[in-house]
């Protein structure tokens, strides 16, 4: 035996049998083998072929693939070779500088190009933003229910987590103020209040002005900075939601994550933050890669340059609004006996109750069987309240030709629940 094959025996001897957990660090150990949030139960077969409504992707009709073409090919036909050169700093000025415009439009502010970061996704934002600012055992406090992909973020850097719930008007300040106080009490550090602040993910809520004022002036008396996480804060559909929590302090004490995943395409992964550029002087200096997707962040600079964003946010709102109506009424024909909602101003979701004697995990599965796919309400609720079970209900990208077979089907699973028939 040559040396080669004696070091690939000693290794296969080593490793063959070895579990990654046993190399993992205490946050990603935890996760190993566990199942993802979108995978679906185990040990359930579809009957027929799943129709989907667990995805919060934008609908695939809607994407501009000619207008991104035609932007990237003016990329390629500039002379030079920026775009596909390494990226440093906070990205290509033509597109934050477009940021910053869009920005002073909306909200009346008086920013500028140097507010802005630009990252992968809004994913990216707030991974850069935990790890510039959380010390492991540091405090963030979330939403209840919240995205179960930033509380990932979160426990990677070894932050505690704790929650306040919701209502119809957002994050109840109420509980946050009783929360933030027994924090101190505790003598715990607090560093950041997460919220998704309009349309929110899952449920769909909006918070109200007087909430977001009051937001604020907890951050102020307990110290604690604001992380708002507005990934749908542009898809309203008849009315435009409350000024900005960073319009409302100033950008003072506030990080604001942003993306075109869900406006435009999930694929380019083009994200941002938002805050002071003294702020943003901290997260530069924790960013190790070597810049950002040059290529892509110039082509969809050239996209945004050309005028095409206005009319395809149009578009897609009116889209959006008209699937909601159609899921909405669908649903309603079919499972207001067993499920209760409200019907969002904006967003994706929608975030059902279920109605006794309704269980989550038998009709999640069941309703799998039957060939439906929901997302169930325990991945985005950690902390259970007063036992209430919740689905979402996601409707952007699925057709809205296929709303009615879906909650016929849901009804079907609901009937088998009811009937002690549960896959």
């Amino acid at each position: 035996m040559d040396r080669v094959q004696q070091i690939q025996q000693n290794l296969s001897a080593r490793w063959a049998e070895r579990s990654p957990r046993t190399v993992a660090n205490q946050f990603a150990a935890p996760l190993f083998g566990s199942a993802g949030e979108w995978d679906l139960p185990p040990g359930v077969t579809p009957k027929r072929d799943l129709l989907y409504l667990a995805v919060g992707i934008p609908d695939s009709t809607s994407l501009p693939k000619q207008a991104l073409a035609a932007a990237s090919q003016r990329v390629f036909e500039q002379p030079g070779d920026l775009a596909l050169r390494y990226g440093f700093g906070k990205g290509p000025s033509a597109i934050r500088r477009w940021l910053a415009n869009h920005r002073n439009e909306l909200e009346g502010t008086q920013v500028n190009e140097d507010w802005f970061q630009m990252t992968n996704g809004s994913s990216g934002a707030i991974d850069l933003v935990v790890r510039s600012l959380i010390n492991p055992g540091d405090v963030i406090i979330a939403e209840n229910p919240t995205y179960m992909g930033t509380l990932h973020n979160f426990r990677g850097v070894g932050a505690e987590i704790q929650y306040v719930p919701t209502d119809a008007e957002g994050l109840r300040t109420d509980a946050l103020a009783s929360l933030l106080q027994r924090m101190r009490s505790a003598g715990k550090t607090v560093k950041l209040i997460y919220t998704i602040s309009t349309f929110q993910n899952p449920s769909g809520a909006t918070m109200s002005l007087q909430r977001r004022i009051e937001l604020l002036e907890l951050a102020y008396q307990y110290d604690v900075m604001i992380l708002d996480d507005e990934a749908y804060r542009e898809l309203w559909y008849d009315t435009a939601p409350p000024p900005a929590i960073s319009t409302l302090g100033d950008g003072y004490g506030l990080i604001t994550t942003g993306t075109f995943s869900k406006t435009v395409a999930t694929g380019i992964r083009i994200g941002w933050i938002h805050a002071r550029p003294e702020m943003l002087a901290l997260f530069a200096r924790m960013r190790f890669g070597m810049g950002q997707n040059q290529t892509g962040l110039r082509a969809f600079g050239e996209f945004l340059d050309a005028g095409e964003y206005p009319p395809h946010l149009k578009k897609i709102r009116s889209l959006y609004r008209e699937k909601r109506d159609a899921i909405h009424s669908a649903l309603k024909k079919e499972v207001s006996e067993y499920l209760e909602w409200e019907v969002p101003q904006g967003g994706f979701y929608l975030w059902a109750k279920l109605k006794p004697p309704m269980k989550l995990e038998p009709l999640w599965r069941t309703a799998v069987e039957e060939g439906i796919a929901v997302n169930p309400g325990s991945g985005f609720s950690p902390v259970e309240e007063s036992g209430t079970a919740y689905i979402r209900i996601a409707y952007a990208w699925t057709p809205v030709e296929q709303f009615s077979e879906a909650a016929y089907r849901l009804r079907l699973a609901c009937e088998r629940v009811v009937a002690s028939d549960s896959a």
